[in-house]
């Protein structure tokens, strides 16, 4: 009867402990199904008045109108600087661009800053970076990132990136971790197509995708139907 009951109680503690790793494995899966995923998008010296929701004459940004219609749509947020690279490093460390030794356009980030990337990173986050970069120094027109570079996105907590230092448009050279790679078209479809298929990739777990734009950026290059919907004679004007 004794060695019964004691085979009883094992069988009741082995079943205890298949239950308790099954809740563990279901509550860590449904804690990663609950974090939100986040897409960070920014586009490259645009105005605020450059939008069609502010009555601009001709421009017509017919989905941001969509997105600030049925969205949170935040008047005076303001940029941590009015310019690129120092607004770059202020949004990945919630720093003033300054303490990061980003002072202005085309300045290196400091390498022992801590980015939003990390942070989720190490939270368990899927985390890529698709368009300009433009925290590693270089300041002349586009060029693809090189797998030497101390300071590219993979560095700074980005699994994930396809990128280019600085300004880029049509048919552009971009680097996909340090391998350079050749696109036709134009930039802003390359780079969100890609990030599509990331994020169809990793549709069942948490990620952070940031899709940094080259455009409005000069140079201005348009393909044809793009230039199409403008007035005639307006895709002369600089």
């Amino acid at each position: 009867m004794l060695s019964f009951l004691k085979i009883h109680m094992r069988i009741n503690i082995l079943i205890g402990l298949i239950l308790f790793v099954f809740l563990s494995l279901s509550l860590k899966e449904n804690e990663k199904r609950q974090r939100p995923n986040i897409i960070l998008v920014m586009s490259d010296d645009q105005g605020w008045g450059q939008m069609g929701y502010y009555n601009h004459p001709f421009l017509q940004t017919l989905h941001l109108n969509e997105m600030a219609k049925n969205g949170l749509r935040m008047d005076r947020f303001y940029a941590g600087a009015p310019v690129c690279s120092p607004t770059r490093s202020s949004v990945l460390t919630g720093r003033a661009n300054d303490r990061s030794a980003v002072y202005a356009h085309g300045f290196p980030m400091r390498r022992q800053e801590k980015t939003v990337a990390q942070a989720l990173q190490k939270a368990g986050y899927n985390t890529a970076h698709f368009g300009k970069w433009h925290l590693d120094g270089l300041k002349g027109p586009g060029v693809p990132i090189l797998a030497e570079d101390n300071r590219n996105p993979g560095f700074f907590g980005f699994t994930e990136w396809l990128s280019v230092s600085n300004f880029f448009d049509l048919n552009p050279l971009m680097s996909h971790k340090g391998n350079i790679a050749e696109y036709i078209g134009n930039s802003s479809d390359i780079i969100v197509n890609q990030a599509l298929d990331f994020i169809l990739g990793h549709k069942n777990e948490p990620f952070f995708v940031v899709i940094w734009f080259g455009s409005p950026h000069d140079p201005w290059s348009a393909l044809p139907k793009d230039k199409s919907n403008f007035p005639k004679g307006m895709e002369e004007v600089q």
